[in-house]
């Protein structure tokens, strides 16, 4: 049995809210890097917009045909919608408050997978008892 048949859908929320955390800290790192480059536009991506739309994705069904094919592969940087600010420049205060926001949800997503796997072991632990 697949381990993400014993979660259900949080498993699937909490893989896909850390992979956008984890591609939304690298935009963010980027404009902070870039914050005295001329004519440099932030990037972003819309965390709910982008959880929502990695959710309701509906996969193709693919066939691995022989055992030594690689899987399916998970979502990557390049299905998520990356926009760019409406101004020339980066604005530093506010790049350093999404990072932080970032960070709160990136850390939550931990903390409830870790309930998940304490809930998990409790269960097997006691299980046979």
């Amino acid at each position: 049995m697949p381990i993400k048949s014993l979660f259900g859908k949080t498993y699937q929320v909490i893989e896909r809210s850390l992979e956008i955390g984890k591609v939304r800290h690298g935009l963010i790192a980027s404009n902070v890097a870039n914050v005295d480059t001329p004519g440099y536009k932030a990037r972003e991506i819309d965390f709910d917009k982008a959880l929502k739309d990695a959710l309701e994705k509906r996969r193709v069904g693919l066939t691995q045909t022989h055992p030594r094919h690689f899987g399916i592969p998970g979502l990557g940087a390049a299905n998520y919608e990356i926009s760019h600010a409406e101004q020339s420049w980066v604005d530093i205060d506010r790049e350093m408050s999404k990072l932080a926001e970032n960070n709160l949800r990136y850390q939550t997503s931990i903390e409830v997978l870790l309930r998940k796997f304490s809930a998990l072991k409790h269960t097997i632990a006691e299980g046979g008892r």
